[in-house]
């Protein structure tokens, strides 16, 4: 009886199981009923980006700060055409800081600055009309990067990127000549639009300054023409000629003529690839800029890549001439001389000379990298400090990204007056998580 009353459970059991799954099969195919009724075609091609940002810094000379935040980015393209020559772009950007415990220089304190700005912009907006000989051409604001953008950049690493309200004329025919040129008559700076001439009530320096330093402002008004003709042979070497003409009227200690050439090449004869990158600028004032001066940069730099690691070791060269060193206040500077950003200036530069070593290598979903940076003055070679930055980023699904950086620099025993946030020590670093759909 007991065997009997067992079986008869568990039949009743199965019966049970097979008429919830059997209810389950009616919803599911219900909802995917209702699903289809209620879907319909959105336009245009879409692309959501969302990154959140945990980043601490301890630092000798302003306070210590952490800032977390996080930006949401979406990107619409629309063709307009049936050609398919005619296309829309926008691209809106919001920025949410979850705390306040850090200086972003927009809302300025006594803390480390981080400057990730709260606040939402329109990042790009432009109207595009490809030819069908190679050609394409923009009109609106939109994100502009040369080269490695030491020069000019769209500064991505920052919550907020740096765009142009522009017209720009490209040639590429996708095998050995790209021409790009660029007349652009504002920049978005990566301060946000609320940092504006007229300084805020709550702000410290609100009483002691007239205004916003100009090197702060979240838009600058330009003249700027930009060239940049890019030819490639079919043995891989990439020969680079360009000139940015830039008349910046807010700040016109910017202004500047620079003319500049890149050659890069690579070759593998075995089972080692060689690579190397060569530079020359030269720069000096124009329009309304009130200095006088003629300065040079250059950049050298030599690889040697096995499988997936690749050892580099590079040196980048700013001169300066009567007290003003070579400005790039429209590049990606967050890339360059360290990632605790304690020499990346968007309001002037000296004299600089940064020897580095780079190791980077990736393993399946792992990525990693790590840097070592010797400064020097450029005159007489004064030792100013060293770098050591770390990166570990692990991709786990197409979709999402984390990431750890890690930057550490020590300043030397002795004090250089020109150089004075160099002569503090500073350690920063971030967690970031990255999702794109």
């Amino acid at each position: 009886m007991f065997k009997k009353e067992n079986i008869a459970l568990i039949l009743l059991l199965v019966s049970y199981g097979e008429l919830v799954n059997a209810q389950q099969e009616i919803k599911k195919q219900q909802v995917e009923s209702d699903a289809t009724e209620l879907t319909f075609d959105v336009p245009g091609e879409h692309q959501l980006s969302v990154r959140s940002r945990y980043q601490k810094t301890h630092d000798s000379w302003w306070n210590d700060a952490n800032a977390f935040t996080t930006r949401v980015k979406l990107t619409s393209q629309f063709t307009l055409d049936e050609n398919e020559q005619w296309q829309l772009l926008l691209q809106p950007n919001y920025v949410v800081a979850h705390n306040d415990n850090y200086n972003s220089l927009t809302e300025f304190n006594s803390m480390s600055v981080i400057p990730d700005t709260a606040g939402g912009s329109l990042t790009q907006g432009y109207l595009s009309f490809k030819g069908h000989n190679n050609w394409q051409l923009k009109a609106g604001r939109q994100s502009i990067s040369y080269d490695n953008e030491r020069m000019v950049g769209a500064l991505e690493y920052w919550q907020t990127p740096q765009s142009f309200d522009a017209v720009s004329v490209q040639y590429n025919d996708q095998m050995n000549w790209n021409i790009q040129y660029t007349y652009t008559n504002k920049v978005h700076r990566i301060f946000g639009k609320d940092a504006t001439t007229q300084l805020p009530m709550d702000d410290p320096r609100y009483g002691h300054l007239e205004q916003r330093p100009a090197s702060e402002l979240g838009k600058h008004r330009l003249k700027g023409h930009f060239i940049n003709v890019g030819y490639k042979t079919e043995n891989n070497l990439q020969l680079v000629s360009y000139n940015y003409l830039l008349d910046n009227q807010d700040q016109p200690l910017f202004s500047s003529n620079t003319f500049g050439i890149r050659v890069a090449d690579e070759f593998k004869p075995s089972n080692l690839k060689y690579r190397y990158n060569l530079e020359f600028a030269w720069q000096e004032d124009a329009f309304n800029n009130t200095d006088n001066y003629k300065a040079w940069y250059n950049l050298v730099e030599a690889s040697i890549q096995y499988t997936s690691h690749t050892f580099q070791l590079s040196q980048e060269t700013f001169s300066h001439d009567n007290g003003v060193g070579f400005k790039t206040s429209l590049g990606t500077n967050h890339k360059f001389q360290g990632w605790a950003d304690v020499f990346t200036s968007y309001s002037g530069q000296n004299g600089l000379r940064d020897t580095f070593f780079t190791y980077k290598g990736r393993h399946k979903k792992l990525r990693w990298r790590a840097v070592y940076h010797d400064f020097n003055t450029y005159g007489d070679s004064q030792k100013i400090g060293y770098e050591i930055d770390a990166e570990l980023a692990y991709r786990l699904t197409r979709k999402w990204e984390l990431k750890v950086v890690y930057a550490d620099y020590h300043a030397d025993d002795t004090w250089i007056p020109e150089y004075l946030g160099a002569n503090f020590d500073l350690t920063t670093w971030f967690m970031s998580v990255s999702y794109n759909m």
